[in-house]
């Protein structure tokens, strides 16, 4: 049930609201199959592995704006719309708040044909040295550091940070291509740990070669996508000649419960197509029927099948007001999303800037084709060179 509006002022917006919406037709396509995905489980330690994860073709076809307003109407929930200014950045945080914390020294073992996140275990005699290491280290005495972290490689070989912190004593002692030796031995031992990469792609742009550094960084971004030290790093060395492009997605639409009602917030400067969003959004909020339809059960988790229906949404209502010229508010950031589902990566999109908000380390569970496509997500749409590699 939609709550009437109780200003003119309201009332006269959702309506213009509602013909735009109501009017947006399927003239862009955007279906199951553009939108080709893999509904994500809840995120945890132990994340369903890619066969537990059904396809598109055995998810029933997404709602369109119309739909899904149909279906608010004909509800018992109460429905509740309020235009509302959107925060500077967004509602990001407050769709995908983080709900797992991240493991600081991750391993990846496979259970049950799962990959699942456990703590690396520590040597506490190696561990030791490496902070006696560590003091040299900061104090830019890197030949003492660098023999008390080979006497805790000697104690533990696969302490694969004492590796790692033995190539760090080379690079800044000069030597690049010792330290990059060392970071890929320590990337053998542990190939899950972003940091790793991220060491390479530093090395390796101090080399001059660039190609290498960025597909270095990129599989630092997959294995920690919302990672603030890489771009702390190409903001600090616009040398490198690369850059990390913002988050395609900065949400205009919201919902959420209110005692027994569910309000839709939407922000009207930026266009009805996030009213679209939110509306999505609040739908598999207030129906529990329409989550156990999408996804197998009725309980409230982080699913890409929700966040592909409320993106396709808000990109058919965006495309078909590009196709008619309609005037009036848009949010022209929503032509990359556009984009990104004709190119048939809107999954990576949803892995990389929200499942990655709820799950920091999400993306280890996933298996090494989806980490590949997540890595060309990553090279075609965020990690942008500013050079000729």
């Amino acid at each position: 049930m939609l709550d009437a509006l109780s200003t003119e002022r309201r009332h006269v917006l959702l309506r213009s609201v509602l013909r735009s919406l109501l009017i947006a037709g399927c003239v862009f396509s955007l279906g199951a199959c553009a939108l080709a995905s893999k509904a994500a489980p809840t995120p945890g330690a132990k994340a369903a592995s890619a066969a537990d994860r059904p396809d598109s073709s055995e998810l029933p076809a997404f709602l369109s704006p119309p739909e899904i307003m149909k279906r608010m109407e004909a509800s018992a929930v109460q429905y509740r719309i309020e235009p509302k200014d959107s925060p500077p950045g967004g509602w990001a945080e407050e769709l995908w708040p983080m709900r797992v914390e991240p493991v600081p020294v991750p391993r990846v073992v496979v259970e049950d044909g799962r990959r699942v996140i456990e703590g690396w275990k520590e040597n506490s005699k190696a561990q030791a040295l490496m902070n006696k290491a560590e003091e040299h280290f900061q104090a830019r005495r890197y030949a003492e550091a660098a023999k008390l972290y080979q006497q805790a490689l000697d104690i533990c070989a696969d302490c694969y940070l004492a590796r790692a912190y033995l190539g760090d004593t080379l690079l800044f002692g000069g030597d690049l291509e010792g330290a990059l030796e060392h970071y890929r031995k320590a990337a053998e031992i542990n190939p899950h740990d972003y940091r790793l990469y991220y060491f390479q792609g530093s090395a390796l742009a101090r080399l001059g070669r660039g190609a290498e550094a960025r597909e270095a960084f990129a599989w630092s971004l997959v294995l920690n996508p919302r990672n603030p030290v890489l771009r702390r790093f190409f903001r600090e060395n616009p040398g490198a000649g690369m850059w990390v492009r913002g988050d395609v997605l900065v949400p205009r639409g919201f919902a959420h419960e209110e005692g027994k009602e569910v309000v839709v917030e939407f922000d009207p400067d930026y266009g009805v197509a996030w009213f679209a969003y939110a509306n999505c959004k609040a739908l598999w909020l207030g129906e529990a029927s329409h989550r156990e339809e999408r996804t197998g059960t009725a309980e409230r988790h982080f699913s890409s099948a929700e966040e592909l229906e409320c993106l396709a949404s808000a990109a058919v209502v965006h495309a078909s007001q590009r196709e008619k010229g309609e005037e009036g508010a848009m949010d022209s950031s929503l032509d990359g999303l556009v984009a990104i589902i004709q190119d048939g990566m809107a999954t990576e999109l949803v892995l990389f800037e929200m499942a990655a908000r709820v799950h920091p380390q999400y993306t280890l569970t996933l298996d090494d084709a989806e980490r590949q496509r997540l890595k060309d997500y990553v090279l075609r749409y965020v990690l942008v060179s500013t050079v000729s590699l």
